[in-house]
């Protein structure tokens, strides 16, 4: 279960940074396919796994880069961004893939997938890496402090002399980047880079995130909530899926906590304001 996680544990940290300054990325999910494909043709052709792991990077920073100019430069929409920037990664995974499995994985990128180290998956620890040195970064350096003020009160952090597009632009950029380690992850854990790997992704990283009770308005959540809105929904659906409910039967029971803990969020927001 920790291993099948990791990739949405992953996305989900980029997607909570997003969060807190209240943006959004509809791309983060295909951006993981696109990363994931490139970075497998990379592989296959080179049968380097370090080539690989620089291209899925490259990739999603790439992406990143394009939203968080998009929007914290020249100020478009981050919904209508994103959602076009995730078509466009969408359709460069399955044009350069030509809809199938990219072959060629090196096998000691196969092989790393099954490695744990004191019984916990190794692509589990390099989320949880990630996790440490995203709350970090969010908690105890001046990045993290102008990222929420800016959540919070994007015109008072304007006039506090705070840079509030570069702020922007880095925090799409990380999303990307981490989008981009999410796709490299996924080839390990699944042996080849698919094309549609995170097609079906995105609603479980937003309802992660969300359950986790980070506000899609900005300036409230952690990334540690993130972490126990994974949990919860990863415990959930496994509970669910070994005493045989149905897929579609789960998607509901899915829709309904989501709203329970967005619910339970607002509550408890609205007590500590």
């Amino acid at each position: 279960m920790l291993a099948a996680n990791s990739v949405v544990l992953i996305a989900s940290i980029g997607m909570t940074l997003v969060f807190l300054i209240g943006g959004i990325d509809l791309s983060i999910s295909t951006v993981i396919s696109a990363s994931a494909v490139i970075s497998g043709l990379a592989m296959a052709a080179t049968d380097s796994i370090f080539i690989g792991v620089l291209t899925a990077i490259g990739v999603g920073f790439s992406f990143g880069l394009i939203n968080g100019i998009l929007i914290g430069f020249f100020g478009l929409t981050p919904f209508i961004t994103t959602m076009a920037t995730q078509l466009i990664a969408r359709g460069i995974a399955f044009v350069l893939s030509q809809g199938i499995a990219v072959q060629g994985t090196p096998y000691g990128l196969m092989d790393f997938g099954f490695l744990s180290f004191l019984g916990v998956p190794a692509v589990t620890w390099i989320g949880l890496a990630i996790v440490i040195i995203c709350i970090i970064l969010l908690t105890q350096t001046q990045w993290g402090r102008h990222l929420m003020l800016i959540g919070s009160n994007r015109n008072a952090a304007r006039f506090s002399g705070i840079n509030v597009r570069f702020t922007e632009i880095s925090v799409y950029c990380l999303s990307g980047l981490l989008a981009g380690i999410a796709g490299f992850i996924s080839i390990s854990n699944l042996g080849n880079a698919i094309p549609g790997v995170g097609d079906t992704l995105l609603l479980l990283v937003i309802g992660a995130v969300v359950l986790g009770g980070t506000t899609m308005n900005g300036g409230e959540g952690s990334i540690a909530r993130t972490v126990l809105g994974i949990g919860l929904l990863s415990v959930l659906i496994s509970g669910l899926n070994l005493i045989g409910i149905p897929f579609y039967d789960q998607l509901i029971i899915q829709g309904v906590l989501i709203f329970i803990g967005t619910w339970l969020a607002m509550k408890l927001s609205a007590r500590r304001h």
